[in-house]
């Protein structure tokens, strides 16, 4: 509105206020359906006609479009001029259209416009139809014959039954989940390849269970049957959920900890995620003589600390431009990175204001105290000693609590609606993990209080942080871990345990300990009184800190194991295609794609198939219906317009249940040797903090005549 230059709005009161956002979603996916619907304002009462007037003129006198609206505009203006449909038909004389299930009542009619003098032939399977949530029907195809049938043009329909793909048993499968569909156009798949392994329902008891049972079972198949991690992967029906969070948690950090490399599809992987990128940068800058310009970009003011980088770095870079050498007593020594020109800049009190100058010279000095605990810390211990000195425990805290207050009424439906599953699944993650809380000295406590929501006028900075903890010194310390953080600190114990598997199978392999074994044994145990860095690093890493799993050798291999996994794909299954890693995918993003082996995790009632939800949006009515002039609906007409979609379609909950069925029939129908099923006998939900039960899939009684069940519990 204030880009239409108005000050005032007598529909500004719907949304200002504490519901705002719910308000706003509420009046968007009243414009989404009605526009998927082909619908017009008339056809809605008076206000909420109002508001979805003002958002397309926003739209056309700003020229901020959606996508929809850029279909309509195309259809409307472009192709309704004479001249300029002329020469459009003209040059494309034939229309081919893939994948036609998934097109909307929108882009049916782009369709009907651009095929109006010219030949048309669509490709799709009804039974592949996963985005309602986006208008798509598998009655699309029902319809285009209808329209041509009222023009009296004739339409020659193929059947395509043979399968390229697909084993016989992973058809078999696939075909057996659609049979719950009483309106489908039944049709049978004819494998061209042999009968295959036999598909499997794995029972585990857990979600961790199930995670290790996926990537065992891809390593036996890795290292027998010499299968490229690129050729597996794993399917969910979404990659968070409501209270649940992201499904796809435990399984990445199995894959990690097996060291298997992975990608995550439409979604962020546990070391992509904000949170874990700053620890991980101040675990870079914690290495003494090892300056990273990236590492000290990001966390120059995270948490924030009045050093803004978009200020203070350009600053940085430009001092050192011109200033390329430092003088340290009688020697010239180069400056070549942005934390050594920074250290010069503090030390000559230059180019900074002096409140900038003053936290600059604080983080430089944080920084050599970080370095000052690499040697005498084991990584999980710096891990957690980083997390709550640097201040980002209390800053994600803050941050993650605030955002999840604001989201208390939505919470429910983020994730478990049609559209937030299929379409939404690619948001960041690390703004919806409320994370775990628990005491410093144990990381698997996780029963601890939640720290109660601080107000968003709060900033917290390190030196805020120490403040408060010194103003009660009888409070019972905890520190806030997110989950994706309790996490790394889990994989960084992990590689400590292997790293010191390895020196021990070393040492075994000596009759008599060396004088350098004794020497180091000494050092080790008297490491904290030792000016360790006067000594050459080489000697103190290599020789003295290595065999005890401390110091730089491990927390560079740790480093470098984080790096491997940093590999989010979003749209682009091309740019993965050369990679040798496993996928991690949602069912819909996987569609058009194959992998020899694939795992749908979560055949459990409420992940697959989800229950259904139907979204609360403004009601349309007919057009004499006293609700369009701002009266009461006295037409029925939610009963009417029900009826008539449930005539088509079914009901809404019929309607949901069959896309679920195709949904399990387009992630079998990914596989094409290997497929295999997983339910769990319980979860648990971080919202709620405790674990409950789920009961199996309904979907499996259709299928169990066709596969194995193995019980892995």
């Amino acid at each position: 509105l204030k880009l239409l230059g108005k000050k005032e709005c007598d529909l500004e009161s719907r949304w200002i206020g504490k519901k705002s956002n719910n308000r706003c979603k509420e009046f968007l996916e009243l414009v989404r359906k009605a526009r998927l619907g082909s619908h017009d304002y008339n056809e809605y009462p008076f206000e909420d006609s109002q508001v979805w007037q003002l958002y397309d003129r926003l739209q056309r006198e700003t020229g901020r479009i959606d996508f929809d609206t850029m279909l309509l505009l195309f259809a409307e203006n472009v192709l309704s001029d004479e001249r300029l449909a002329k020469q459009f038909h003209e040059r494309y004389t034939h229309v081919v259209v893939d994948e036609y299930q998934d097109n909307s009542q929108m882009q049916a009619l782009m369709l009907k416009r651009i095929v109006k003098r010219g030949c048309l032939t669509v490709v799709g399977d009804d039974d592949q139809c996963i985005y309602e949530f986006r208008g798509a029907s598998p009655g699309n195809f029902d319809r285009l014959k209808e329209e041509f049938a009222k023009k009296n043009i004739a339409v020659q329909e193929e059947v395509l039954i043979d399968n390229h793909r697909s084993s016989k048993n992973v058809l078999t499968v696939a075909s057996a989940f659609l049979e719950g569909d009483k309106r489908r156009h039944p049709k049978t798949l004819r494998p061209t390849k042999p009968e295959g392994p036999p598909v499997e329902v794995w029972e585990c008891s857990s979600q961790t269970q199930q995670a290790k049972q996926i990537v065992a079972g891809m390593i036996k198949r890795h290292e027998d049957d010499r299968i490229r991690w690129k050729e597996m992967a794993a399917l969910f029906r979404c990659l968070k959920m409501g209270g649940n969070g992201s499904l796809t948690t435990h399984l990445q950090k199995e894959l990690a900890e097996k060291k298997v490399p992975f990608v995550v599809v439409g979604g962020k992987s546990i070391f992509e995620r904000a949170s874990v990128r700053d620890l991980v940068a101040y675990l870079q800058l914690s290495i003494r003589r090892s300056p990273n310009d990236k590492a000290f970009t990001r966390s120059i003011n995270q948490p924030p600390r009045r050093l803004p980088k978009d200020k203070v770095i350009p600053i940085i870079k430009e001092f050192l431009d011109g200033n390329t050498m430092r003088k340290e007593g009688d020697k010239l020594t180069s400056i070549t990175f942005l934390q050594e020109a920074a250290k010069v800049m503090v030390e000559k009190n230059v180019g900074l204001t002096t409140s900038r100058h003053n936290a600059l010279s604080e983080f430089l000095a944080q920084i050599g105290t970080y370095q000052g605990k690499l040697n005498i810390m084991s990584l999980p211990d710096l891990l957690k000693y980083l997390w709550k000195e640097t201040g980002l425990s209390e800053f994600y805290k803050t941050k993650n609590k605030v955002k999840a207050s604001d989201n208390d009424e939505d919470d429910e439906s983020d994730d478990e609606d049609d559209q937030s599953v299929g379409e939404k699944e690619q948001e960041t993650e690390e703004d919806d993990d409320d994370g775990d809380e628990c005491g410093d000295e144990s990381d698997s406590n996780k029963s601890g209080a939640v720290m109660p929501a601080l107000p968003k006028s709060v900033v917290t900075s390190p030196v805020k942080a120490r403040h408060a903890e010194a103003a009660n010194p009888y409070k019972v310390e905890r520190v806030y871990y997110p989950e994706e953080i309790s996490l790394l600190i889990e994989l960084a114990a992990q590689h400590v345990d292997d790293w010191n598997k390895r020196e021990e199978i070393l040492r075994d392999s000596k009759s008599i300990p060396s004088l350098l074994d004794l020497t180091r044994k000494v050092v080790l145990e008297n490491r904290a009184a030792y000016a360790l860095e006067s000594l050459p690093d080489h000697i103190v890493d290599e020789i003295v800190l290595a065999p005890a799993a401390l110091g730089r050798s491990v927390v560079d291999e740790f480093l470098a194991g984080i790096m491997l996994q940093h590999s989010t794909v979003e749209d682009q299954p091309h740019a993965f295609a050369d990679d040798n890693k496993v996928t991690i995918s949602s069912v819909h993003r996987a569609k058009g794609l194959e992998w020899s082996d694939v795992y749908v995790p979560y055949l459990n009632e409420e992940f697959l198939p989800t229950s259904c939800r139907e979204g609360e949006v403004p009601l349309r009515h007919v057009s004499n219906c006293n609700a369009i002039i701002g009266g009461k609906c006295d037409k029925e007409c939610a009963a009417y317009f029900a009826s008539m979609a449930a005539e088509e379609r079914g009901g809404p909950e019929e309607r949901h249940l069959n896309e679920e069925r195709r949904l399990a029939h387009v992630a079998a129908t990914r596989a094409k040797e290997k497929l295999v099923f997983l339910s769990v006998d319980g979860v648990y939900s971080r919202k709620e903090r405790k674990f409950s039960t789920v009961s199996k899939s309904s979907f499996l009684d259709n299928i169990r005549e066709h596969v194995t069940i193995v019980n892995k519990r």
